[in-house]
């Protein structure tokens, strides 16, 4: 698939890698918490100076740690000893603010967990979260402030449960944008199947039928017959490799009268009797592309299976029916051209079908049906 263009994948990643840091500083507010526990309360002046500078220490460590891995988010997060040794410093501050500050360091633990959930693994995650409810609980309690740490002890809480929700849902549409990135790359892998196969595989069978008719030619001493065989054969080695040079760039429109004419053209090589009733301009311009792969398509199986002497194309405002005279249908199943041609009919809404035709051989038709004229 062509890499000219950024998935959405990588549109996503690269959002999280430049502007993921934004994602803790908005959580940053809550450093008002202990800034006003240091200021209003009576610290002596040297633990409140002390205090106010590692705020500022743990505020810097947290958004850097946030700027460097916040690509981990919805990723499973990171064990690499880098930001690990980030997450420890933040712990060391909290204990040092737990023993100078009591329960006005709970108010750091909201960015302890934020730390965790986001860029961390999950394993770390769930021994910070057990932590960090255990001192909500047992530090107001030891100290007696039970009551009075109600209201921080429930925003832990909550926010907790907050970081829980938000990284399931980052990780989950993560895991669906690969998803989808696979299915994407899967879909463009089949169309360049199915190109090559409409495209190229006719190539091929045109020219080894025009290669066989030139040696016959040959055979017969029909030099000038031969020669131009033989000069059709080299055009259509040219068309052939312009054939993979659209499908490659992804630009395969094929223009349906000129395919008729290509249609023609091979039937009249191979003596085959070619007939067209109704008038192609009735196939809205839309559909005309697909039309012209389903006929090609038609056409190349007829002639590497039919044996067929005549064939019969049909044009109507709602349907193109492709008869033969040829072997019929058999017992063979559905091979790649048959469904590469009903695959190519579902993209424009109509639908495929293979069955016995009215000559003796196989029909092949094309139904618009009522929905393909409402979503194309």
């Amino acid at each position: 698939m062509s890499r000219c263009q950024p998935s959405a994948l990588e549109d996503e990643q690269q959002f999280w890698n430049r502007w993921g840091w934004l994602m803790s500083g908005v959580w940053v507010v809550f450093l008002i918490f202990p800034i006003l526990d240091l200021i209003n309360n009576p610290y002596p002046e040297p633990v409140r100076v002390a205090g106010l500078m590692l705020v500022a220490v743990f505020a810097a460590v947290y958004l850097h740690a946030y700027a460097k891995y916040s690509w981990a988010v919805g990723q499973g997060g990171t064990k690499q000893i880098p930001a690990l040794i980030s997450f420890a410093v933040l712990i060391l501050i909290l204990l040092l603010a737990m023993i100078a500050t009591g329960i006005g360091a709970l108010s750091l633990i909201p960015f302890i967990t934020s730390f965790a959930a986001f860029l961390l693994t999950r394993p770390w995650t769930i021994a910070t979260y057990a932590g960090a409810v255990l001192i909500c609980l047992l530090l107001p309690l030891l100290l007696g402030q039970f009551i009075d740490a109600l209201f921080i002890i429930g925003l832990n809480f909550v926010l907790m449960v907050v970081y829980v929700i938000t990284v399931e849902a980052i990780t989950r549409g993560v895991a669906a944008e690969e998803m989808r990135a696979d299915y994407l790359l899967v879909a463009e892998q089949e169309r360049v199947a199915r190109d090559v196969h409409d495209g190229i595989g006719h190539s091929l069978t045109a020219l080894n039928l025009k290669a066989q008719l030139a040696m016959r030619l040959l055979d017969a001493q029909e030099y000038d017959r031969a020669r131009t065989e033989m000069q059709q054969l080299s055009d259509l080695a040219v068309q052939a490799l312009d054939s993979v040079r659209t499908t490659v760039q992804g630009l395969n429109r094929q223009d349906l009268e000129a395919e008729l004419a290509e249609l023609r053209r091979a039937c009249q090589d191979n003596d085959l009797n070619f007939t067209v009733v109704g008038d192609p301009a009735s196939i809205p311009v839309r559909w005309r592309s697909h039309t012209a792969w389903i006929l090609r398509e038609a056409l190349t199986n007829v002639l590497r299976h039919a044996h067929a002497s005549s064939l019969r194309i049909v044009f109507d405002k709602s349907f193109v029916g492709i008869d033969d005279d040829g072997d019929g249908l058999g017992v063979s199943e559905a091979g790649h051209g048959i469904r590469g041609m009903q695959e190519r009919a579902k993209q424009i809404g109509a639908t495929a079908t293979v069955e016995a035709s009215s000559l003796g051989g196989t029909r092949v038709q094309l139904t618009f049906d009522g929905n393909s004229q409402e979503t194309q």
